[in-house]
């Protein structure tokens, strides 16, 4: 059996050492990614500061969905733990989107606002560049987890809140428009979006919901 040259073992180091390099880059520009997802299977969802549940709606109006009362423009998803502003922008570019990543999860301008009908649609990170600006980051590191049937509360710009229900959850791509229909305005509902997979921008994992009437 030929022995291994000196030559082949060096080109051998030189390739383990770069793939051991950029190993370890993906983990370090995705630390925070990483960590919300082991805390969220080791310990489960940190708790957040839900408000108490609404009163039941009155039957003899129909159509009324009972409001729950909180801090205005929040998101909260107590399975998963999230609890985080909401933010609001007219601009529909690039630029606008990222400066606003930084300061929570963004309404798509020109979608439904929250209780209203038509789909409330709201995106935000689940990774980012350590070293980039912004304490959300990873805001929906775990939204993937997300499960059928979960609750998400949102609340308006006067803290009324809406409760939905999840129904879906599909990976599109970012070329997919249809995600942003607002239906036929007979139903409110709510989605989620963030990239995926980890550390990509290739495709989009959207979660749908609907107003829990």
């Amino acid at each position: 059996m030929p022995k291994k040259t000196p030559k082949r073992n060096s080109r051998l180091t030189v390739i383990v050492a770069a793939v051991a390099a950029v190993v370890v880059a993906f983990v370090a520009m995705n630390i925070g990614y990483l960590s919300a997802r082991m805390s969220l299977k080791l310990r489960g969802p940190m708790p957040v500061n839900a408000p108490p549940p609404p009163p039941q709606a009155d039957p003899e109006i129909p159509g009324v969905v009972p409001e729950w009362r909180m801090e205005p423009d929040r998101l909260l998803i107590p399975s998963l733990g999230i609890d985080v502003p909401l933010v609001y922008i007219e601009e529909k570019n690039e630029a606008a989107f990222q400066a606003a990543l930084r300061d929570g999860v963004v309404h798509y301008p020109g979608t439904a606002m929250p209780g209203q009908p038509g789909n409330a649609y709201y995106f935000g990170h689940s990774s980012d560049y350590s070293w980039s600006k912004g304490e959300y980051k990873n805001v929906f590191a775990t939204l993937t987890e997300i499960e059928i049937g979960a609750r998400i509360i949102v609340s308006d710009a006067d803290g009324r809140g809406y409760e939905y229900a999840v129904t879906g959850t599909r990976v599109v791509s970012p070329k997919d428009l249809s995600v942003l229909e607002q239906g036929d305005g007979t139903k409110a509902m709510l989605s989620l979006q963030t990239s995926y997979p980890l550390g990509t921008a290739l495709k989009r994992f959207v979660a749908s919901a609907e107003l829990v009437q």
